[in-house]
């Protein structure tokens, strides 16, 4: 009885037309099933219902609580009854499914397995979920016909046949749990792990070897142990396996190969990034960390958040129970490795050519070379957006003359550094003095300067005022001010002024009499972008005119450990960042002319007819009294913040030289600014964010972080401005 309700269940439920075929739906809501006669469709639910009602009272009463339905218990018979044999058996019985491939099937049952929750929602509510439905919604079917290139009719057939088996089929997150379980257990014992890296190649690849001539397989091999670090499942065991050359001796590893000890690196971007010996870092894992970088996340705290946050552990061999020989531990130099290699990688990828190393020395320095390199081709050519344009810095307005294309570019300073170190550190630190240092008997320690007498008062008064607080407040105001400058407007101070030379926060000025041998540290005057004097009570202005008065001699001197002042950014409107320029000194306009003159006359670069920034009103006299060709025919003006709140109203040559408004083209329909002036200042927010992390770098690795940094941030901008649909471009290279 039990079986003819099933057959006239099945049989009178099926809502599928006659010919077996449903139109294709247009969205996930059209999977439901089609009702084709809303009355039927309700009365048949309520026969049916009752209906199943005694059917399931009667199999619980039969079988009892803890039995299964006799629907499930006959699925799962029949599926533990499957063998390959019958599965290939039934399929041959099929003209079109005898001729498709095992991948084509292979695919099919993934993909089946993949859609089950879809394949069960459109189904009536009376069809079990706990085994595979007869029928697949058109969706599904039209679906799967393309994946496997065959008809929709085999794919009803090739669901008849494989239901059952698609449906047990493990999820991927189970597949890969038990994947690594099974390795765990069964391969750890035999020196199977699931990650075994060989080199991409098994052939020698050397043009002049009679190995490669020959084509001979490569078959001399050193395997080790390793440890691979993967982005979502942690720390896995691994085997890293090299094979050798036996004539020419070429080793090949997994990322690269050796030879005459260089180390050249395969074209392309590999999957797992070789840090060590017997680290990897997969790929995945390693651009994330470049993301993370981009949010001013340091090194440090990658390594620390993997730690935490991955499942990873100790791994153990299964029958001895004994550690793998490396844990699953990161250090912070494996991550700046996996950093700095990934982005040279990327870089020579780019540029058509292999990465070549030394494959001997400290792993600290191995890559300092070609970083050193990478910043001078950044240097010569510029970055890869110096010659970016779009429609949000680059706008076609209509003079009374011609049609003319009218660009601005933004440039401002943020307080990045790094240690300036000094290469002569036995050397007397007063400026012209190249006598040895002297050693002190007391402290045991070498002194920073010479016997000198004089020499030795200045370092003692430098260690005086670092106990002093006026001494560390000035510090600090000075670390502080991000746009300190030297040079100032000529109308607001004398050109003979001492006030106007060019102090570093890094250099030391002393006073010595020479009648009381006294040595006195002059604290240097503090002075702000906008070129406006914040005066100390000792640099009055009857100080500046009291020169007739004898002086004492002022001495220079390096006691304090030097750092660059600051980075200087050029960005255009619309965010790309066209170049970066490292102000040793303070900001000053000179300074910035030089660097904007030497950025815009590279090959790539397009001369920018407005130049926007916050202290032009100094750089447009700078250009004036030295009469600068290169500047004749652009706008230099002051971005529009600055000049309405930190600018003097009565500054009559800012006022009418450096204004935005005075410029039609800078200007939209309503009178307001077209182009946004601040955005040097909003990306010296993300910029600056970097100072923590850069402060203790080197000179190599400082310039090529930041220029990575700059090269991300570029992508990820014109990614956004294509988005946006402003067209992101490059004339020169369009042209």
């Amino acid at each position: 009885m039990l079986s003819s309700l099933l057959w006239l269940h099945l049989h009178a439920t099926d809502p599928r037309p006659a010919d077996n075929r449903w139109p294709i739906p247009s969205s996930r809501a059209s999977l439901k099933w089609p009702v084709w006669d809303e009355v039927r469709a309700k009365v048949w639910a309520k026969v049916w219902a009752k209906v199943w009602a005694k059917v399931w009272d009667k199999v619980w009463d039969t079988a009892g609580p803890s039995a299964p339905p006799s629907g499930v218990a006959e699925d799962l018979l029949r599926l533990t009854a499957m063998d390959v044999g019958s599965l290939f058996s039934a399929i041959r019985q099929h003209h079109e499914l005898a001729a498709m491939s095992y991948i084509d099937l292979s695919r099919f049952l993934r993909y089946a397995s993949l859609l089950k929750d879809d394949i069960i929602q459109p189904q009536p509510h009376t069809v079990s979920i706990m085994a595979a439905p007869d029928i697949l919604p058109p969706s599904i079917t039209n679906f799967l016909s393309d994946v496997v290139a065959i008809s929709p009719e085999s794919v009803d057939a090739l669901w008849d046949i494989t239901k059952d088996l698609a449906w047990v089929l493990p999820t991927v997150d189970e597949a890969r749990a038990d994947e690594e379980n099974v390795f765990r257990l069964y391969g750890h014992q035999r020196g199977i792990t699931s990650h075994t890296l060989y080199p991409p190649t098994k052939q020698c690849t050397n043009p002049e070897c009679s190995a490669w001539q020959l084509g001979t397989v490569l078959k001399k091999e050193e395997q080790h142990q390793a440890v691979v670090f993967t982005h979502a499942n942690g720390a896995h065991p691994a085997w890293s396996v090299h094979l050798k050359c036996r004539q020419c001796h070429t080793n090949y590893h997994n990322n690269y190969s050796v030879k005459d000890g260089i180390r050249t690196y395969y074209g392309g971007m590999p999957a797992y990034i070789q840090v060590a010996e017997h680290q990897f870092v997969q790929r995945e894992l390693v651009m994330h960390w470049m993301n993370l970088m981009q949010i001013a996340v340091s090194v440090t705290n990658c390594a620390h958040l993997y730690n935490i946050a991955q499942p990873h552990c100790d791994v153990y061999d299964n029958d001895n129970d004994i550690p793998w020989q490396f844990n699953s531990s990161l250090t912070t130099a494996e991550v700046w490795d996996s950093f700095t290699l990934l982005a040279l990688l990327d870089d020579h990828d780019q540029q058509h050519v292999q990465l070549q190393v030394p494959h001997g020395g400290e792993q600290k320095d191995r890559y300092t070379t070609v970083m050193r390199e990478h910043t001078e081709r950044i240097i010569i050519h510029g970055h890869e957006e110096l010659p970016h344009a779009c429609d949000g810095c680059l706008r076609i307005f209509n003079m009374p003359d011609s049609t003319l294309a009218r660009t601005e570019v933004v440039t401002d300073g943020v307080t990045v550094g790094y240690p300036d170190h000094k290469k002569l550190e036995m050397t007397c630190a007063v400026e012209g003095c190249n006598r040895p240092v002297t050693h002190d008997s007391k402290s045991g320690k070498y002194r920073k300067a010479c016997d000198d007498p004089v020499h030795v008062k200045m370092e003692g008064a430098n260690v005086e005022s670092l106990r002093s607080g006026k001494s560390k407040t000035q510090r600090q105001k000075i670390a502080k001010l991000n746009n300190a400058m030297s040079s100032l407007d000529p109308p607001q101070l004398p050109a003979d002024s001492t006030m106007a030379l060019p102090i570093q926060d890094g250099d030391e000025w002393y006073e010595h009499d020479a009648q009381t041998g006294a040595v006195r540290l002059v604290q240097p005057a503090v002075m702000t972008s906008t070129g406006v004097l914040d005066t100390q009570p000792e640099m009055s202005h009857h100080a500046v005119d009291c020169q007739s008065k004898d002086t004492p001699p002022k001495l220079k001197a390096i006691f304090r450990r030097q750092r660059t002042n600051n980075e200087q950014l050029v960005v255009h409107p619309c965010g790309v960042i066209n170049g970066r320029g490292t102000m040793y000194h303070h900001e000053a306009v000179s300074n910035v002319l030089v660097m904007i003159e030497q950025l815009y006359s590279l090959p790539r670069a397009c001369k920018p007819q407005h130049l926007i920034y916050d202290s032009n009103c100094n750089v447009l006299w700078e250009v004036l009294n030295r009469r600068i060709k290169f500047f004749d025919g652009m706008g230099m003006c002051v971005d529009a913040f600055h000049h309405k709140n930190k600018h003097k109203a009565s500054d009559t040559f800012c006022r009418d030289r450096c204004n935005m408004k005075a410029y039609p083209e800078l200007l939209d329909d309503d009178g307001k600014y077209y182009f946004n002036s601040s955005i040097a200042e909003q990306t010296n927010v993300w910029f600056g964010a970097f100072h923590n992390i850069c402060r203790e770098m080197t000179p190599v690795r400082y310039d090529f972080f930041l220029d990575e940094m700059i090269k991300r941030r570029n992508r990820i901008t014109v990614h956004t401005l294509r988005a946006q649909g402003r067209h992101p471009h490059h004339p020169h290279l369009m042209s």
